[in-house]
């Protein structure tokens, strides 16, 4: 699987991992969600379930890595082939998320399911520890120095919160310095918005293009 995503393109990331259950016919379905920035991480998270589930009879799991999916792993861990691991992963496919690895636990129940109700709660399972965890938006944008007086700096604040633009520091010295980042396409927007707003009474200039985690989407 590749997501093919070009250079400026925005991608959804795991931030922060959650957690979920999901039971039938007392079979227990334990879903936990890790971001993971490497397969090592992946394997690491993998062996530390494994470990505090010791007594389970699977751990079944599935991980995505980088901006292109370029890394993609899953495993049944015993479960009748394409039972467990390939849905797990489906569900991340679904989601069009990377960085990320869950990992379902199944204790025993004493009931055999059946291929397509194993799939299905294996599938539940995922879906609720991945709605239960953090996902963010990598977005390409530019990071902006600002440079204005005290009156104009609170000029800039109130436009600032009002676009809901990130603002990652400021500083007060003779004049205010601010550090915000900003979409990629949205600079030259910004850029005017702001020269209108001060008379051009500020210093605008970029400092890197990088990609940013944007939480609120």
């Amino acid at each position: 699987m590749h997501y093919n995503k070009t250079m400026n393109e925005a991608y959804k990331v795991c931030v922060e991992g959650g957690s979920g259950e999901t039971e039938l016919k007392k079979s227990r379905f334990i879903a936990h969600v890790a971001p993971v920035k490497s397969e090592e991480e992946a394997v690491s998270f993998v062996n530390s379930i494994k470990k505090e589930y010791y007594d389970a009879r699977h751990n079944c799991y599935a991980y995505v890595i980088g901006k292109n999916s370029d890394k993609v792993k899953y495993s049944d861990d015993g479960e009748p082939q394409q039972t467990a691991g390939l849905p797990i992963f489906n569900v991340i496919k679904e989601a069009k998320v990377t960085d990320v690895c869950i990992v379902v636990t199944r204790y025993f129940g004493g009931t055999l399911l059946g291929a397509g109700p194993l799939a299905r709660m294996y599938v539940e399972a995922a879906s609720l520890g991945l709605k239960n965890s953090k996902i963010g938006t990598m977005r390409y944008g530019a990071e902006i120095k600002i440079e204005a007086d005290y009156k104009n700096a609170e000029i800039i604040k109130r436009y600032i919160e009002k676009e809901e633009i990130t603002l990652n520091n400021i500083y007060y010295a003779n004049n205010v310095c601010m550090y915000i980042r900003v979409d990629f396409n949205d600079v030259e927007k910004v850029r005017e918005d702001l020269v209108s707003l001060t008379n051009s009474k500020m210093d605008f200039s970029k400092i890197s293009d990088a990609y940013f985690i944007d939480m609120k989407t």
